[in-house]
């Protein structure tokens, strides 16, 4: 089962690196799926001698794409493009992300993007956010304990770390059957919540990777 998310995850990484072309600054996400995107991304970049800058949304991903041989600027200017991965989309286009803990970073890129591609596999595709159930936040350490009271009916948990720009990641439970966009929105209320990890996105741009190499779009 792993060995066919990986293919899937690298075919849809392939497929996202061929839409890239020279002189692109190009957004790269966090994750397992935006991490074979980076690494198709570098394959290209090597091969063809494809002359692009990238913009990582982690230190983690900078890593990977420095090894990858791919440069990489600031995010000021605006991006040509920008992919990610995601944890959960549902028919309507209503995305979660934030499991890696750079969904701060991750909704800056992609509002800076021109266009903004996700790359999933089949499990990520799901009825309905229900079946993920998690809306994880970014809040100002110093308000953690006081965004956590207010949203006790949640259940919030702290992570052990936080995120690469220090900002305390919380996940709140959302039940069975919330409205999350309501959800989302209360919680963003809050002082010293930065941001949330429900992302809509257009469904003609989630690519989604086959075990046997294939992909398809989630339009």
């Amino acid at each position: 089962m792993a060995n066919e998310r990986e293919a899937a995850w690298a075919a849809a990484g392939a497929a996202c690196a061929g839409l890239i072309n020279d002189g692109m600054r190009v957004g790269l996400g966090t994750g397992r799926a935006a991490t074979a995107g980076i690494r198709a991304l570098g394959a290209r970049v090597r091969a063809e001698g494809l002359s692009i800058v990238g913009v990582p949304t982690s230190d983690a991903s900078g890593l990977v794409a420095a090894e990858e041989g791919i440069p990489l600027g600031d995010p000021g200017a605006p991006l040509d493009l920008a992919f990610d991965g995601a944890d959960a989309i549902d028919p309507l286009g209503l995305c979660i992300k934030g499991a890696g803990g750079a969904m701060v970073r991750e909704r800056v890129l992609a509002s800076s993007a021109r266009r903004f591609i996700v790359l999933v596999d089949g499990p990520k595709m799901v009825r309905s956010l229900d079946d993920w159930g998690v809306l994880p936040i970014a809040v100002v350490p110093f308000a953690a304990e006081a965004v956590m009271r207010e949203l006790a009916d949640l259940g919030p948990t702290r992570r052990p770390t936080d995120s690469d720009d220090g900002m305390a990641l919380i996940d709140l439970a959302v039940p069975a059957g919330a409205d999350w966009p309501e959800v989302a929105d209360r919680a963003r209320s809050l002082a010293g919540v930065l941001d949330h990890g429900l992302f809509r996105v257009v469904l003609a741009d989630v690519i989604i990777g086959q075990p046997d190499g294939t992909v398809m779009t989630a339009a």
